[in-house]
């Protein structure tokens, strides 16, 4: 039995005024899936990852989850569904470290009180991607890495089964990157949850994503698993830069490097 279709965009457009970003987006998504987005600055990776989460509404098309419109859902339910770290968060909240987490939890708060299980949320969260430490720290005092791990405790504090993420390993080191797409990855394999993710590294993509949806210029020029999208001639077409394609002998991992250094 196929894996089951969660989200599916049907004949997606959008435009801010009459500059159009995306074009005719149309695929599916299924349970269990990394989806990688990536492609060129400004080819919409960022709009479409607003447009799952339903902050921006298509000027033609729409989004399904679970085959629902996702417009249908109100703001609170489709937050138990589904969680955001964006590329560019406020800088200075005035929490520690820990009650950051804890707002992923809002969704599946009472009216008058937090659910039950709220700390224990938190805590494992915070475990995940080892900043338990900081939990009495103020947000405003770390690090940029340790900000972005932090924003990525909350979004899985959030106890959400789709996870939508602007660039998750940004201002991290190489061990965190690793780190980080680690944990996602095991929830997708584990949990069955579903993770998008704009990335820019493309031998992490090619280690850790399930599938590629390559952007140019708000089209989808490929689509699909990630060894039959990520390849030399692709990323050519899309990028503009000639790579050479490499197989490690053990296990068989792909990856690439520029065929001029210089260019």
């Amino acid at each position: 039995m196929g894996k089951k279709t969660v989200i599916h965009i049907q004949d997606l457009f959008f435009s801010y005024e009459e500059n159009p970003v995306l074009q005719q987006l149309d695929f599916s998504i299924q349970e269990g899936d990394l989806l990688a987005l990536v492609g060129p600055n400004g080819s919409g990776k960022t709009t479409l990852l607003k447009i799952l989460l339903g902050i921006l509404s298509p000027k033609a098309g729409r989004v399904l989850l679970d085959n629902k419109p996702l417009q249908s859902y109100a703001p609170k339910e489709r937050a138990k569904h589904i969680a955001y770290v964006s590329q560019q968060p406020a800088l200075n909240f005035p929490l520690t470290a820990f009650e950051l987490v804890a707002l992923g939890r809002y969704p599946h708060s009472g009216r008058f009180k937090a659910a039950k299980p709220d700390a224990a949320a938190v805590n494992e969260a915070l475990k995940l991607t080892e900043t338990i430490h900081l939990r009495e720290r103020k947000f405003s005092t770390l690090s940029g890495g340790e900000k972005q791990k932090v924003l990525i405790s909350r979004a899985l504090a959030q106890s959400a089964r789709i996870l939508l993420l602007d660039e998750p390993t940004l201002h991290l080191d190489l061990y965190h990157q690793i780190q980080i797409l680690k944990i996602l990855k095991e929830l997708c394999v584990e949990r069955s949850a579903i993770v998008v993710a704009v990335l820019h590294e493309l031998n992490l993509v090619s280690l850790y994503a399930d599938k590629v949806a390559m952007l140019r210029r708000g089209i989808i020029h490929a689509f699909g698993p990630v060894r039959e999208v990520l390849n030399e001639t692709n990323i050519k077409e899309v990028f503009g830069v000639a790579m050479a394609a490499r197989e490690e002998s053990e296990s068989g991992a792909r990856y690439f490097i520029p065929r001029d250094r210089l260019a």
